[in-house]
């Protein structure tokens, strides 16, 4: 086993290894291959590649023909923990849809403007990934000999979003199906860090989702037959009004670490719009509900329930209406424990990389934490992007930075990308320096129970 004073020396080696110009062509090259959800595959044949280039052991992911994960491994002697480094290559947007702004944090065609690089996909989260990729290059190039085994996992599938109704396809297929293929095809670890956009800080506890389709069917009829009270749209404000109502008195109940649990009414579709003169049969409401760590999605399913039961028993005309109500996409928030050893490894490694604390954030969007903690990965998210040139109101828990205006697109700090890469690397060595008997690790069976 190394002492302290030679890992501290490694540490220093991998950390000065860092190449500027290196890291931004690589977050540039990420950012160059369009990688829509659905269609990540070329993004992943490209990380493939720099595996193959740097030695690095390859674990094949192919799970749809247009998508793949790219999973590198870099073993250890075999007697350390595993540790996982863990990021989607999926893009919040296409790029091309409708109503999005014309700047070039929308587009997948990176542009660097002094100390940033905008372009779709460098916030969230390939900004991230450069770092992964970046810190293994150089711990391989290092012939760093470590007891324990790195992963990187650059998945497909993660961004919020679902098949539903006439909207099929990979294009529609995320919520953490790269990541849960990954772990179930032999991508295991101890312990895990997500790189979502957490601006450098540690977010110790994220949110989930509940997924709702309400739909009111009613009688097909001309318009000149319909009135207010047997049309569909008309009685859905109705249903709208009262979840809207039950959300605000929600989302403060169920708020946890400062994360307000938001519910939206995130989409209405309904009637015929290329023949305005019937009078809309059928309309359907799409709800979502942010879900809290601990919180079971069912919980949400129930209350909704009620909500609209209750409506429709203090109104003839929307009780009249035929009505069907499911959860159609749901996924779990969770957590990190302070007593968990990769929270404390964490919030080392970056004061030792960085010389100040780590701040504690907590945000309520979905992360692929949620997947790895569900199959006994402890795991947290620690990221590059987040820190944003033009602040949002919205606030981290506690004191730690806003982190996201949607009017300034996409874009990642460049000081930040390299910053977070020395805290990967140190992260890295302390983790995998160590044995498993010596951080007391039992079989994962054993600690399950």
């Amino acid at each position: 086993m190394a002492t302290a004073a030679e890992l501290a020396v490694l540490k220093n080696g991998l950390i000065k290894a860092i190449d500027r110009e290196e890291l931004v062509k690589l977050a540039c090259d990420l950012v160059n291959i369009p990688s829509a959800t659905g269609y990540e595959k070329q993004c992943a044949d490209y990380i493939i590649a720099r595996y193959h280039k740097a030695g690095i052991k390859l674990l094949p992911q192919v799970f749809e023909e247009t998508r793949s994960n790219a999973i590198g491994i870099i073993k250890g002697d075999g007697s350390g923990p595993c540790l996982m480094l863990n990021g989607h290559m999926d893009t919040s947007y296409v790029g091309d849809e409708d109503y999005l702004p014309q700047t070039p944090g929308y587009r997948p065609q990176a542009v660097i403007d002094g100390d940033w690089i905008y372009g779709l996909g460098i916030y969230n989260m390939k900004g991230s990934l450069a770092c992964f990729i970046h810190a293994a290059e150089i711990l391989k190039r290092a012939k760093a000999g470590l007891a324990g085994d790195l992963i990187i996992a650059c998945v497909a599938g993660e961004i919020e979003k679902c098949q539903v109704d006439h909207y099929q396809g990979p294009l529609y297929r995320g919520g953490a199906c790269g990541t849960w293929y990954a772990i179930t095809h032999g991508a295991v670890a101890d312990f895990a860090v997500v790189g979502e956009p957490s601006g450098m800080t540690l977010m110790r506890a994220h949110g989930g989702y509940v997924w709702t389709k309400i739909t009111l069917v009613g009688d097909p009829m001309h318009t000149v037959f319909g009135t207010k009270k047997n049309n569909t749209i008309n009685n859905m404000m109705k249903i709208m009004q009262a979840v809207q109502e039950w959300g605000d008195e929600y989302e403060k109940r169920r708020a946890k670490y400062e994360m307000p649990a938001h519910v939206t009414l995130s989409a209405i579709e309904g009637g015929w719009p290329y023949r305005c003169s019937r009078v809309p049969v059928a309309c359907t409401l799409y709800v979502d509900t942010r879900l809290m760590p601990g919180q079971d999605p069912l919980e949400v399913q129930r209350e909704l329930e009620a909500v609209v039961k209750r409506v429709q028993a203090q109104d003839p005309d929307l009780g009249k209406l035929h009505m069907e109500m499911n959860i159609f996409m749901n996924q779990w928030g969770s957590e990190c424990s302070p007593e968990e050893y990769i929270y404390k490894a964490v919030a080392k490694a970056h004061r030792d990389a960085l010389g100040k604390e780590v701040e504690i954030s907590a945000l309520p969007f979905a992360s692929d934490a949620c997947e790895l903690v569900v199959h006994g990965i402890p795991a947290l998210n620690y990221g590059a992007t987040g820190r944003t040139r033009s602040l949002s109101e919205y606030q981290h828990l506690g004191k730690a930075q806003s982190d996201w205006n949607p009017k300034q697109g996409e874009h990642a700090s460049i000081n930040d990308l390299v910053e977070t890469t020395k805290v990967y690397l140190t992260l890295i060595v302390d983790v995998l320096s160590r044995t498993r008997q010596e951080m007391g690790l039992k079989p994962r069976d054993a600690r399950q129970q």
